[in-house]
């Protein structure tokens, strides 16, 4: 056993230690990692390259749109997702809705409803198309608060398709429709929609420019894009200082904090190579580094909350179910957390890699 104490000096305001634990010595490292591929396979970017470093043959466009969909059509997996990822977090979510709307109780529906209409757009939309809309959790939160009208939602998995229509039916939302696409090759009615949103879809698309013409024509005049996206490195190949940051962060985690749902001890985070990608999901993050840059070249930017992400994102992966609400351990590790983030993050050390943007055609 180790005795750890961690100080944040410069990167905490207040200057006190922030948190000192014993630390057990981890178990190995490659067994954890090829337990945790034959299992889940969905183990995003943590476990070791053990196993993994053989070279495969590229993808057929097919084949990879097949894995694609079958990534997101694993029931037991998908319930479990919500626990594994940093939004999850109640006190995190506040955190974000902070940095997106000003304070931690607006969330981002509530957001959009103000600054929609300061931007020319009457609400509720009547005609909105949402993009890699999942199971459309998002599509409903948007009806609740009278931002959409009638939605045409449009996603890859048919599991999510079905899904998401069930959800609209169960909440007595008539005016919802969803269907099957594949947003590189999408096709939408010129001059359509008043409102477009994607929500966590553009760093799953290759096609980015073309992707950005159709939206561009699908607008009606004056319509608005809404984009809530992950915007940081491709691949998560991740910068030095994040991994220094997130890995000095797990370094001092206790024990009990770094366990995945799965039973194995996450390790330290790292970059992975191309075929980890084609095993898994092969749209992940393939061009999100790109994702601001190309939007641009076909939309103006009206408004932008950049909502950090570059520390909480990749150190609560996997874990975030260990941490719970009311836990004084468990508060305190996510304030430190959360606080060296929004100061690194201010002081340019760190990009965000979480935004949402709204956008028109030029």
């Amino acid at each position: 056993m180790l005795l750890v104490g961690y100080s944040a000096h410069a990167n905490n305001p207040s200057g006190r230690t922030l948190h000192r634990v014993r630390l057990a010595e981890p178990p190995g490292r490659a067994q954890s990692a090829n337990r945790a591929f034959r299992g889940a396979g969905i183990d995003l970017f943590y476990f070791n390259r053990v196993g993994l470093s053989r070279m495969v043959e590229p993808l057929s466009a097919d084949e990879a749109v097949r894995r694609v969909q079958d990534f997101f059509s694993r029931d037991s997996e998908r319930r479990s997702w919500p626990w594994r990822h940093w939004v999850a977090l109640p006190m995190v979510e506040r955190a974000v809705n902070r940095r997106i709307g000003g304070a931690p109780d607006r969330t981002l529906p509530q957001t959009l409803a103000e600054a929609l209409p300061e931007l020319g757009l009457r609400l509720p939309a009547a005609r909105t198309a949402s993009l890699g809309c999942g199971r459309g959790r998002f599509d409903r939160d948007l009806f609740r608060h009278r931002v959409v009208e009638a939605l045409v939602g449009y996603d890859l998995s048919p599991d999510s398709v079905e899904a998401a229509d069930r959800w609209a039916r169960s909440a007595g939302i008539e005016s919802f429709a969803y269907r099957q696409a594949d947003l590189n090759t999408i096709e939408l009615e010129p001059q359509a929609f008043d409102l477009v949103v994607v929500q966590m879809a553009l760093h799953h698309t290759q096609e980015l420019e073309r992707l950005y013409e159709t939206i561009a024509r699908a607008l009606k005049p004056g319509g608005l894009l809404v984009a809530d996206e992950y915007v940081g490195p491709t691949r998560f190949f991740w910068t030095e200082r994040q991994m220094q940051a997130v890995n000095g962060l797990l370094t001092v985690l206790p024990p009990e904090k770094r366990m995945t749902p799965d039973g194995d001890f996450k390790p330290l985070i790292e970059r992975q190579p191309p075929s980890y990608f084609e095993q898994t999901d092969p749209s992940e993050a393939i061009r999100s580094r790109e994702v601001v840059a190309r939007l641009e070249e076909c939309f103006e930017i009206r408004w932008r909350r950049p909502y950090g992400g570059a520390i909480l994102h990749p150190l609560l992966y996997n874990i975030a179910w260990t941490f719970k609400e009311g836990d004084p351990v468990s508060e305190t590790l996510l304030a430190s957390a959360i606080a060296i983030e929004d100061v690194l993050t201010e002081a340019g050390d760190l990009d965000s890699d979480f935004a949402v943007i709204i956008a028109s055609p030029r």
